[in-house]
């Protein structure tokens, strides 16, 4: 299917549909689906072929496309999102399709699979909207800006800040707790010290603390030795 449209039509979206279910996958439908619990509806389309179909979609009439009524599968969530990432624009509106995207968010997948990389040209600007993001209501906001300041800020100029964010967010759902445990395991290979001291002194529930100590036993860039001293930071 020809996805760089000069304009798109609601009749032109069912035939992307058509065209998804022509390149999907049985054998990886299956797989997907049983590594996200609870998922709506999927076609088993590979995630590269999401990312190839859209950066052609990017390269003609998007604004059409965003513009469409779309279903729930979780390949349409994405690629909505991945088009929405891969717009060149300003601040205001990375940010306002940033929170639009995050609305639409219904797994650890289609949480984890859209990067803004933008935000890296705009460092400052986001991290003073991030409280948007980690105190929101939908935990999957949540979820998703903890992987940004995973993603973008885990350096000497943010991590005091960092930490200071994650020590006050005690959540309840699991996929939280999962993404601050996957943050801390992350700074442990980015800012030792500062992240040793964290898991020493912190106000995680047993749940999170527990899911940082193993995600970093689990990683390649944290060494032997300290793998082996964080037990002791165990509850």
């Amino acid at each position: 299917m020809e996805l760089k449209l000069d304009a798109w039509s609601q009749n032109d979206y069912e035939q992307f549909i058509e065209y998804l279910k022509s390149v999907s996958d049985d054998d990886y439908k299956k797989f997907s689906d049983s590594l996200v619990p609870g998922i709506n509806h999927s076609f088993g389309v590979r995630v590269p072929i999401l990312r190839n179909i859209a950066k052609e979609i990017l390269k003609g009439n998007y604004s059409d496309f965003l513009s469409l009524k779309k279903g729930s599968s979780r390949e349409e969530i994405m690629v909505e999102g991945l088009v929405m990432a891969g717009i060149k624009c300003g601040y205001d509106e990375l940010l306002s399709l940033i929170k639009e995207y995050t609305e639409k968010i219904d797994s650890w997948e289609t949480c984890d699979i859209v990067s803004f990389k933008q935000i890296k040209k705009y460092l400052k600007e986001f991290f003073n909207d991030i409280e948007y993001f980690i105190y929101n209501d939908n935990p999957w906001a949540v979820r998703y800006g903890f992987g940004c300041l995973m993603e973008f800020y885990l350096n000497d100029e943010y991590i005091d800040r960092v930490f200071e964010y994650v020590n006050s967010v005690n959540s309840d759902f699991y996929y939280v707790q999962m993404m601050q445990g996957w943050l801390i395991a992350t700074a442990a290979a980015k800012c030792r010290d500062k992240t040793l001291k964290f898991l020493e002194n912190n106000r995680l529930n047993d749940i999170t603390q527990n899911m940082a100590i193993r995600k970093m036993r689990e990683s390649r860039r944290i060494s032997k030795e300290d793998k082996e001293f964080i037990l002791r930071f165990k509850r």
